[in-house]
């Protein structure tokens, strides 16, 4: 009996060595590796790659782009992985998985907020010895062709400049570029409109990017929308995109459009709801314009019409769809 109990006790202690160690394992640096085939790789391009630190309560998420970090608000663990939530809500969190444990590579699924779920593969800093490593191509790596300016993606220290950067280097420039305060949390929050930069000719696209920044602390909630506004284009007597007005948690795209013969102004207006700490469709409101000007109209629909919209959802075109004046 005395050997059965301190057999049982043994192999409590060893499960809670196991339990405790498995819950440990995320900690350290982690350098990402790209999957190819069968195999995990890292891509030497010249420059530091992106990596993940987790040191005592914090992540470092070092990006080529842009670095963030968060606090681990709470940790738990399944049959899926570590995952370590960096809010109250589990909106945002960091999820672990080993791949090989023996090889020290794992698998990380980040998700922030509203935004999708990401999913890379990282390999432990002392195991990075373990696995191949080749040099990256022009297809793999970021090169000086993809700015036009004498910026480095190391010199570019500042997020929302980082942001700039990047829509620059597809061939983007910045139309609207606002300051405002739309969780009213006494931060300064960011609204920026790109568009690119070679004009389709007779054709309608939605190829304006709008990007919306809420400062939280030291990092940015991005939210990014490339179907809200209709690009203007060569020989349309549309005008496009007029104004971005900002009012306390509320803002509004003002658009001049034209349909055949039929011209209007669009209003789209969103806001940030202070409650849900979502940005949604709060009315979307077309101004018929008439040829002698005395038969204009105008139609206001909201959620009552949509129901509930985010904004990273809006799409312009399944909304006028909806109401039948597309």
């Amino acid at each position: 009996m005395r050997k059965k109990v301190l057999s049982l006790l043994l192999l409590s202690l060893l499960l809670s060595c196991k339990s405790q160690d498995s819950k440990e394992d995320f900690k350290g640096t982690w350098i990402e590796v790209q999957k190819r085939g069968n195999e995990f790789l890292i891509i030497d391009c010249g420059y530091k790659g992106e990596d993940i630190k987790i040191i005592n309560d914090s992540i470092f998420e070092n990006g080529i782009m842009e670095s963030t970090k968060a606090k681990i608000d709470h940790i738990k663990e399944d049959e899926t992985g570590v995952s370590l939530f960096t809010d109250k809500t589990e909106k945002s969190y960091y999820k672990f998985l080993f791949v090989n444990k023996e090889k020290g590579l794992a698998k990380w699924e980040i998700k922030n907020n509203d935004l999708p779920i990401v999913i890379k593969y990282f390999i432990n800093e002392v195991n990075a010895d373990k696995i191949k490593k080749i040099k990256g191509t022009n297809d793999d790596c970021i090169t000086n062709d993809d700015f036009e300016d004498d910026s480095s993606i190391n010199q570019t220290k500042d997020f929302i400049e980082n942001y700039k950067a990047k829509y620059k280097s597809k061939k983007y420039n910045l139309r609207i570029e606002k300051d405002c305060d739309l969780n009213m949390d006494g931060q300064m929050d960011k609204i920026i409109i790109f568009e690119p930069s070679e004009i389709a000719d007779n054709k309608l696209t939605k190829e304006s990017p709008v990007c919306v920044f809420i400062k939280k602390g030291e990092n940015y909630d991005v939210y990014e929308n490339k179907n809200i506004i209709y690009t203007s284009f060569l020989n349309s007597m549309a005008e496009g995109l007029q104004n971005l007005v900002v009012k306390d948690n509320y803002f509004t795209f003002e658009e001049n459009n034209q349909a055949g013969e039929v011209r209007g102004n669009d209003y789209i207006t969103f806001k940030y709801d202070l409650k849900s700490k979502e940005i949604v469709l709060h009315k979307y409101s077309i101004e018929l314009i008439s040829v002698d000007g005395e038969n204009d109209k105008t139609f206001t629909y909201d959620n009552t019409v949509f129901k509930k919209i985010l904004f990273k959802d809006f799409d312009i075109d399944a909304v006028k769809e909806k109401i039948e004046l597309k």
